[in-house]
Parts: structure tokens; C-alpha cells; sequence
């Protein structure tokens, strides 16, 4: 039961990154002011004074933000699986924005204690941030509702 499981979360994840992914590239192209945290964690690993290169840094930080997404992916599973919320689209929109919020309080705390990691609009990046958790969440959703 749990390999199968494993499975549906995996294929979801991928999915819903690959959508994210579309979405990232077609807001970048219309707004130079686009921001992306493997990019953010790189920079926040440079302040820390991590002795990496910069292409390194660059990989930990890819790793550490889809490891985060799947994370999220698995939470959002253990939370339909254990009926403690309906499977359904309302239910994941709410879900998605709880999620940005998780991270907007998250990458709001980074940014206090890691002063020298500087952007021009964060209004922009978190706004962008409740949309893309919202689209993660539906793709993650809909493969869901696909593979059931």
C-alpha cells in the first residue's frame, strides 16, 4: 500500500513541477523582476560563508527547493489520505494559499537573519508565490483525481 503511494506522490511532484516550471518561464519572459529561490538559496548559502563554489551552491540550492516540494507534495497526500480535510478543489486552493503563507513566513525570516541577501520587489515575489503554491497544489490534485 505505501509503495503505491509513494508513487502517486512522486508522479504528482513531478508533474506539478514541470507545470510550475512552464509557469515560471512564461511569467519570467513577461516580468524582469521574477525571482527564483533555487537562485534566493544560492545567495542565502553565499552569506552564510558556506566554502563552496558558486556552481555547487547553485545544485544545493535546486536540491533543497525541490526537496521542499516534495515535502510538500507528501504533506498535502497525508492530508487527503487521512480525511482530515475532502479531496477537492476548493479544499486545494485553500491548501495551496496556507502553503505560500508557510513560505512567505519562511523566506520572511530567512531575509531578517541573512541581511546581505537583497531583491528589488518582494511584494511581487510573494504575491507570485500564492499563485504558484495554488497551481502546484491543483496539478498535484489533478494527478490525484487522474491516477484514483
Amino acid at each position: 500500500m505505501i509503495l503505491p503511494l509513494l508513487f502517486q506522490i512522486l508522479i504528482s511532484w513531478i508533474v506539478a513541477c514541470c507545470i510550475i516550471r512552464i509557469f515560471n518561464m512564461a511569467l519570467s519572459s513577461t516580468d524582469a523582476k521574477f525571482y527564483q529561490e533555487p537562485a534566493l538559496l544560492t545567495s542565502i548559502l553565499s552569506a552564510v560563508a558556506i566554502d563552496l563554489s558558486l556552481k555547487t551552491k547553485l545544485r544545493i540550492g535546486k536540491v533543497l527547493h525541490h526537496s521542499f516540494g516534495f515535502c510538500f507534495a507528501a504533506v498535502y497526500y497525508i492530508i487527503w489520505y487521512s480525511e482530515f480535510a475532502e479531496i477537492s478543489w476548493t479544499t486545494s486552493i485553500i491548501i495551496g494559499v496556507i502553503s505560500a503563507l508557510i513560505r512567505i513566513i519562511s523566506w520572511t525570516f530567512l531575509l531578517e537573519i541573512i541581511p546581505t541577501v537583497h531583491t528589488a520587489n518582494f511584494k511581487g515575489y510573494y504575491l507570485q508565490l500564492v499563485f504558484v503554491h495554488s497551481i502546484f497544489i491543483i496539478a498535484a490534485f489533478s494527478v490525484d483525481w487522474l491516477l484514483l
